[in-house]
């Protein structure tokens, strides 16, 4: 961690690959967990708080230490979402480091500091290549299974420049129970998907997918278009659709169905012990006055996939990343994601 010295004060990790120029002036904000917007009226279920909050599981030692040369600590707050697939696995045993959660979800959600009415959501492809702290380099998913959620984090950081207050990681089958609880979720194909590897179809226009076809169409990618970035963006259109499902369909004003989808959800979680439901609830609120349609999902940009010894990897294009995290840092992220067309449309995913 003892680069040479970068501009705003910051030094950069060391090591080849990509890493990111940090400052030491307070950073923009980010928050995450864009699923749980449902929360904006939990008041409506404060008596289920305690439960909630005992149904979270905790990550050991989920966050960076402080005593290394982290980002600055910003007004806002950064978290980072990871998804993993982690059927059948012991509940004790599910979020241990050592290879049994694989990250093929990673995501940046970032909210400005009070006052703002927008939200981003900035996908890490799982097979970006970089330079893992301590452990040269690997695909960016291979830092959580062998570190955890606190060497992903640290890998996020040195790429990003941007702190991570907090880390959230869902089970992938406690998604499918959350899409359940809000009686499935349409999203719309501009052209029709077939996956041949199993078979699987879905037309072109409107398509109801209740948990267990969510549950394929967020994780396949065999057979598909684009590949993993073509699953981000079916990940981005699938959140959206969730998010307005929540606001429209009567969970928000309906404690029994809040309540379904909140229990789903918070089994489902696992987080960073300083993090309590009140922090999630605060997190809520401040998304549903945001509402969905002031959420905007993006992916990092990449360079091209390549082999590296038996692996398929995404390099990584380090002008534009670090160009997007400079908009991010500096408020600038609307104007960058219009400029350089990296929003994903939601009614252009196929």
């Amino acid at each position: 961690m003892d680069g040479p010295a970068s501009r705003g004060g910051r030094r950069s990790p060391r090591g080849t690959g990509w890493s990111r120029a940090r400052r030491t002036r307070p950073l923009g904000g980010a928050l995450v967990v864009v699923a749980l917007v449902a929360l904006g009226v939990v008041g409506l279920v404060d008596w289920r708080t305690g439960v909630y909050d005992r149904d979270i599981q905790r990550l050991p030692d989920a966050l960076p230490s402080d005593s290394g040369d982290r980002p600055a600590p910003d007004p806002g707050e950064n978290w980072l979402l990871i998804g993993s697939d982690l059927r059948g696995v012991p509940a004790e045993r599910k979020w241990r480091p050592g290879g049994t959660a694989r990250a093929d979800t990673i995501m940046l959600l970032h909210v400005p500091e009070d006052g703002a009415d927008r939200a981003y959501v900035i996908s890490i492809p799982r097979d970006l290549w970089v330079d893992i702290p301590g452990r040269d380099h690997g695909k960016i998913n291979s830092a959580f299974a062998t570190g955890g959620s606190r060497l992903l984090a640290e890998t996020v950081e040195a790429i990003g420049g941007v702190r991570v207050d907090h880390v959230a990681a869902v089970d992938f089958t406690g998604f499918k129970a959350m899409t359940d609880a809000l009686g499935g979720v349409e999203i719309h194909l501009d052209r029709p998907i077939h996956d041949p590897t199993n078979g699987w179809s879905w037309p072109a226009g409107r398509n109801r997918l209740d948990g267990e076809d969510a549950l394929r169409f967020v994780r396949e990618r065999k057979g598909l278009p684009g590949g993993d970035l073509g699953r981000v963006r079916r990940q981005h259109a699938f959140l959206m659709a969730m998010a307005e499902k929540a606001a429209d369909s009567g969970t928000l004003t309906n404690p029994f169905k809040l309540d379904a989808f909140l229990r789903a959800a918070v089994r489902s979680l696992a987080m960073d012990a300083e993090t309590e439901f009140g922090t999630l609830r605060a997190l809520a609120l401040r998304l549903a006055r945001i509402g969905p349609g002031g959420v905007s999902f993006a992916t990092l940009p990449t360079g091209p996939s390549t082999w590296i010894g038996d692996q398929n990897v995404l390099l990584p294009d380090e002008r534009a990343g670090d160009d997007l995290f400079d908009a991010l840092l500096d408020g600038e992220l609307d104007r960058h994601l219009d400029r350089h067309d990296l929003e994903t449309d939601p009614e252009q995913v196929g």
